[in-house]
C-alpha cells in the first residue's frame, strides 16, 4: 500500500490490552498479546509516519509478550532505551536492552517478551519499499521474502544507522522540517532503508555485498548520471560518451552487473520513477502532466508498457495513491 507524503503525527494511549493489540496490528500487523497483569498496563506510541516510515516510541508499563506469526506487510525495528525485551525464534533466544536492537521480518514466527520497565524505539519500514530497493541493488526481482538476522548489535555501522534513526525522529518532530520537503524525505527515507539491507544481514546479503566487488569505477559516475537524467530519454550513443569507454565493454559490464543492457536499465528506472511520482501524486496532478514532466511523450505506448511493468495501468497507480490520500 502506498502512503500519503505528509507528516501524521502518532500519539496513542490505552489501558485495556485488547485496545493496545488492535491499536498495534494497525502499525506494523497482526499478533496475540498476552498480559499477566492487565490492570497494571499503560500503553503509550508516540512518533511520526512520513512515507514508508513510521519512527517514534513505545511502552506498556507491564510485562507483555507478543506472539507474531506473520506482519505480512513492515519490518518490525526496535531498540530500548531503558529496560529488557527478549525474542525467541526457530529455538533461539537472545535478549535486547540499549546496546542490542532487534529486527522482526515478514514471513517470521517469534515470540517477544518486553519487562515492565521496558521503554523503546520502534520503526516500522514497508515491505514494498525496502523490497523495491533490493530489487533495485540487485538489478532483479526478488525471489523471496527479504529476512533478516534478528539481532542487532550496536556497533560499527549498526550503531550509525540507530543515530541516523535517532536524527530523523528529532527531525520529524520539529515545525517547518526539512523532511516536509519530499525530495528531501525522499532521499532520507532511501539511505535509511539502503544503509539497513547493508548493513544488518540478510537472505541476500551476500548477492549485494557480491556485486560491490569487482565493480568498474565508471558504472558509479554512470549510474549517477542516469539517476539524475530520469526526467528525459538518453541515447546509447550519450550513454557511451559519459561512459568513456567502448560499446562492446559498456554491454558487457552492464550484463555482468546489472543483468540487462543499459538502456534496459535506464528505461526502468524511469519507470520506477514514474511510478513513484503516481503513488505521490498530489490532487491536481494526472497520469498524462505527470508521465510527460517525466520525459515520456507517447502516452499510448507509456501506458501499454506501464501495464506490462507493473500489471496495472498508470490510471491505477494514480486512483489507488488519491484514495489513500482521502483516507
Amino acid at each position: 500500500m502506498t502512503v500519503p507524503m505528509t507528516r501524521q503525527q502518532i500519539t496513542a494511549e490505552f489501558r485495556h490490552p485488547d485496545s493496545a493489540c488492535r491499536w498495534m496490528s494497525q502499525v506494523n500487523g497482526p499478533h496475540r498479546l498476552e498480559v499477566p497483569q492487565p490492570r497494571q498496563l499503560s500503553f503509550r506510541h508516540q512518533g511520526t509516519c512520513l512515507g514508508s516510515v513510521s519512527i517514534g516510541t513505545i511502552e506498556y508499563a507491564t510485562r507483555v509478550t507478543v506472539d507474531i506469526a506473520d506482519l505480512t506487510h513492515s519490518y518490525s525495528i526496535s531498540l530500548p532505551l531503558q529496560g529488557t525485551q527478549s525474542m525467541e525464534y526457530q529455538d533461539k533466544v537472545f535478549d535486547s536492552d540499549a546496546a542490542v536492537g532487534a529486527i522482526i521480518s515478514p514471513s517470521q514466527t517469534l515470540r517477544l517478551s518486553m519487562d515492565a520497565q521496558c521503554q523503546k524505539r520502534l520503526v516500522r519500514l514497508s515491505r514494498q519499499a525496502l523490497e523495491h530497493k533490493l530489487s533495485q541493488l540487485l538489478h532483479r526481482h526478488l525471489s523471496q521474502p527479504v529476512i533478516f538476522e534478528p539481532r542487532m548489535l550496536l556497533s560499527g555501522t549498526v550503531k550509525e544507522w540507530w543515530q541516523m534513526v535517532a536524527n530523523l525522529q528529532e527531525m520529524l518532530h520539529a515545525e517547518g522540517s526539512l523532511c516536509d520537503i519530499p525530495e528531501v524525505w525522499g532521499n532520507f527515507e532511501n539511505s535509511l532503508i539502503t544503509s539497513l539491507l547493508y548493513t544488518q544481514p540478510h537472505n541476500y546479503t551476500s548477492e549485494l555485498l557480491g556485486r560491490q566487488q569487482g565493480r568498474p569505477a565508471y558504472l558509479s559516475d554512470l549510474e549517477a548520471l542516469l539517476h539524475e537524467s530520469l526526467d528525459r530519454s538518453l541515447g546509447l550513443a550519450e550513454l557511451e560518451q559519459a561512459a568513456g569507454v567502448s560499446r562492446e565493454r559498456l554491454y558487457r559490464d552492464f550484463h555482468t552487473h546489472y543483468g540487462v543492457s543499459p538502456i534496459a536499465y535506464f528505461r526502468q528506472l524511469r519507470f520506477d520513477y514514474v511510478r513513484q511520482r503516481l503513488e505521490r501524486a498530489t490532487p491536481n496532478e494526472s497520469v498524462s502532466s505527470i508521465a510527460m514532466d517525466c520525459g515520456f511523450q507517447q502516452l499510448g505506448r507509456f501506458s501499454q508498457e506501464y501495464k506490462v511493468r507493473f500489471s496495472e495501468l498508470p490510471s491505477e497507480t494514480l486512483k489507488r495513491s488519491a484514495t489513500v490520500l482521502l483516507q
